[in-house]
């Protein structure tokens, strides 16, 4: 039997998931075609990609253990609006529209209505502007910093909209060039999740 609280614990897990997600597709995307001059260069390039397909490795650090948990598994991202996360170990979730299903040992044990649930809405609505390269929806919800140095390009991105601050405080994304080196959440529990991608296939396949 699921009760409010197991279901709201899976929600946010979910929320945050999908967040780390659609960050990696949207860094394989920009990892096409060089180091990106500004954040409107990389909004333009988001809006160019069809389909998506990286692998991952996740690494979660928490003050509540002394051994960070590792993870692994692969993710498809379909425009418009399908994601595919699932880990090694078959525990993921799939986004069709607004209906989020998720998955534990490759089978689908609830299934959620994202209107339905301010966080996740919110979150959804944010970042699937970021693959439509709209600058101005995005920053309407996230505070965004991009620089650069002669090493490194670094995006940071901070909740503005209300409904995203009990998930996280902040997204880092750190690259080198078409390289992409970390994706870093910190949690609003304290909690620190850093992932590493592989790209694996991409369409259109010669995007520049």
């Amino acid at each position: 039997m699921t009760t409010a609280g197991s279901r709201s614990v899976r929600t946010r897990q979910a929320a945050v998931s999908l967040l780390l997600g659609l960050c990696s597709a949207c860094i394989a995307i920009a990892a096409a075609a060089g180091q990106p001059a500004d954040v409107q260069a990389l909004m333009q390039r988001l809006g160019r990609v069809e389909r998506v397909e990286v692998a991952y490795q996740e690494r979660v650090e928490s003050g509540l253990i002394d051994t960070a948990i590792g993870t692994r598994g692969n993710l498809v991202y379909q425009t418009p609006d399908r994601i595919r996360r699932i880990s090694d170990d078959g525990n993921g979730f799939a986004l069709v529209g607004e209906r989020m299903q998720i998955i534990r040992g490759n089978q689908v044990v609830d299934a959620l209505l994202v209107s339905e649930i301010e966080p996740l809405a919110a979150l959804v609505g944010a970042l699937r502007a970021t693959f439509a390269g709209d600058l101005a929806a995005l920053r309407a919800d996230y505070r965004l910093d991009y620089g650069t140095t002669e090493q490194a390009w670094t995006l940071d991105l901070a909740p503005r909209a209300m409904a995203l601050s009990p998930l996280f405080q902040r997204v880092r994304i750190i690259g080198d060039g078409a390289t992409i080196e970390t994706i870093e959440m910190l949690e609003a529990n304290g909690d620190r999740r850093t992932l590493q991608m592989q790209l694996l296939a991409r369409e259109p396949t010669g995007l520049e």
